[in-house]
């Protein structure tokens, strides 16, 4: 049973302070787990925005269960303050933004891997009426054995409930906006999340940003306009997955892929392909080090970039520090969010 008191977990240290809270790492008295702990300030918790912000994230958190979802753990109010807080499960292998970052753009198959379950995902959360609307590399969430994981739902919409943001106002992070949600287009479904899936599959296969405006005005206009280059011009990778990112990133909803299920089908299908004529990639036997060959390749990578951690600390203390890592972004990403 979920935790809905402040007192049944016992603070550890600050992972991240944002505008209007705090994340700390914590432990979960009844069951010894470490969970996140996501806590408003108590100067801004009287804020009825802001309140009715966190209250709709964790609403929708507790309605999302999926295994590529960062997991809700519960919440409730500070006694003592009357602030909010909830708690969400600790993901240990970083993000794709830091892998990125550390080695540069991705193999095309650990992409199509990457792509196939976080389609799982967005599918799981569309089903529902849920709008991610901030989907990139830092809200893209890794275990050590390349388990994704989506996380920071803090600018979700639930097209089930009234929105929260007023009709015409601009709500993402600018290199991933579809077009309907710059012009504040209150229509705005799932198809946007496609979108920034299309921006996210180009980022990680090139390691840039599909458009490179020096401004949001410029990113704008370009999202809005200007045909995205060809991926195949940055990266090796089939003439089927080029085609996927084109199709992901038109400018009209209506011209994108029907559903994020669609998309998955077609990287379950690359994914075959490569299988059929690579087969010495397969493990011939299964065991806690062997995945298909996408997956491996991200196991891999994953574990290149966490090595010069674990010359430093202990195994015990490895999690804690990729967490604390990984959980800043969502600190920083999800705090200011609600802020908007």
């Amino acid at each position: 049973m979920p935790s809905n008191r402040l007192d049944d977990y016992e603070l550890g240290d600050v992972l991240g302070v944002g505008t209007v809270g705090t994340i700390y790492l914590a432990v979960e008295k009844e069951s010894g787990r470490s969970v996140a702990l996501k806590k408003l300030h108590p100067r801004v918790s009287q804020s009825p925005l802001i309140r009715a912000r966190f209250k709709r994230e964790m609403t929708i958190l507790e309605r999302l269960r999926h295994p590529n979802i960062v997991a809700y753990s519960g919440g409730g109010r500070d006694d003592d303050d009357q602030s909010l807080f909830y708690a969400m499960e600790v993901v240990d292998g970083g993000t794709v933004a830091d892998l990125l970052e550390f080695g540069g753009p991705l193999p095309w198959t650990a992409v199509v891997e990457i792509t196939r379950q976080l389609c799982s995902a967005l599918q799981c959360a569309h089903n529902i009426g849920i709008v991610h609307r901030d989907l990139k590399p830092s809200n893209l969430f890794l275990t050590r054995d390349g388990e994704i994981k989506l996380g920071d739902f803090g600018i979700a919409r639930d097209l089930t409930a009234s929105d929260l943001t007023s009709d015409g106002i601009t709500v993402g992070t600018h290199a991933y906006m579809a077009p309907e949600q710059i012009t504040g287009d209150p229509s705005v479904s799932g198809k946007a999340d496609l979108y920034a899936l299309g921006c996210c599959v180009f980022e990680m296969l090139s390691g840039r940003k599909v458009f490179l405006g020096e401004n949001y005005a410029q990113l704008f206009d370009q999202h809005l306009k200007q045909k995205p280059p060809s991926i195949r011009d940055f990266a090796d990778c089939p003439e089927a997955l080029e085609e996927v990112i084109f199709h992901l990133l038109e400018k009209e909803q209506e011209d994108r892929p029907f559903n994020a299920r669609k998309v998955q089908g077609v990287m379950l299908e690359l994914s075959d392909e490569y299988t059929k004529q690579y087969p010495s990639s397969v493990c011939e036997v299964e065991d806690e080090f062997c995945f298909p060959a996408g997956r491996q390749e991200l196991v891999e990578r994953i574990r290149r970039r966490l090595e010069p951690v674990t010359r430093d600390v202990s195994n015990s203390r490895l999690g804690i520090a990729v967490a604390v890592i990984a959980l800043i972004a969502i600190a920083i990403a999800g705090l200011s969010a609600l802020s908007q």
